[in-house]
């Protein structure tokens, strides 16, 4: 980077995620000593000594853990405050939690449909951010269900 330059990088032509934003947001993102100076459209890319085109890509703020497990270990009540905890410490501000019946969450079996709300009870009154779940298997009838 040289002295004249604003921003060590511009990442151009990506869809920004924010939280309770009702739509994407087409941005740019300048970066500074390794830190966001900036996010907004048509960023002047002569002020970066790197341009980096998000070819449309999704940005989101932090880390997005696309696959945890909260609960399997511990009891999910508890598991949902130290595993997020932790994760936090390494920059993830959202998750996507994988559940299943059975013997892991909440040590109890059943329709989906009827189990789901219970662990997402915990989670969303526990963990330190933005969780989400996925469950399986999904049946038909369970999709059915849920549709309605």
């Amino acid at each position: 980077m040289t002295d004249d330059t604003q921003y060590d990088l511009i990442i151009k032509n990506v869809r920004v995620v924010r939280p309770g934003a009702e739509k994407l947001h087409d941005s740019d993102i300048a970066v500074k000593d390794g830190m966001i100076v900036g996010v907004g459209p048509e960023l002047d890319i002569g002020a970066a000594a790197e341009v980096y085109d998000g070819q449309g890509r999704l940005a989101f703020p932090g880390v997005v853990d696309a696959h945890m497990h909260t609960g399997i270990y511990s009891p999910l009540q508890e598991d949902a405050v130290s595993e997020s905890r932790a994760a936090a410490m390494g920059g993830v501000t959202s998750s996507l939690n994988y559940m299943r019946t059975g013997g892991y969450y909440l040590n109890k079996g059943g329709p989906t449909v009827i189990f789901s709300p219970r662990c997402w009870h915990y989670l969303k009154d526990a963990s330190m951010w933005t969780t989400a779940t996925t469950w399986r298997p999904w049946t038909i009838s369970t999709l059915k269900r849920y549709r309605s």
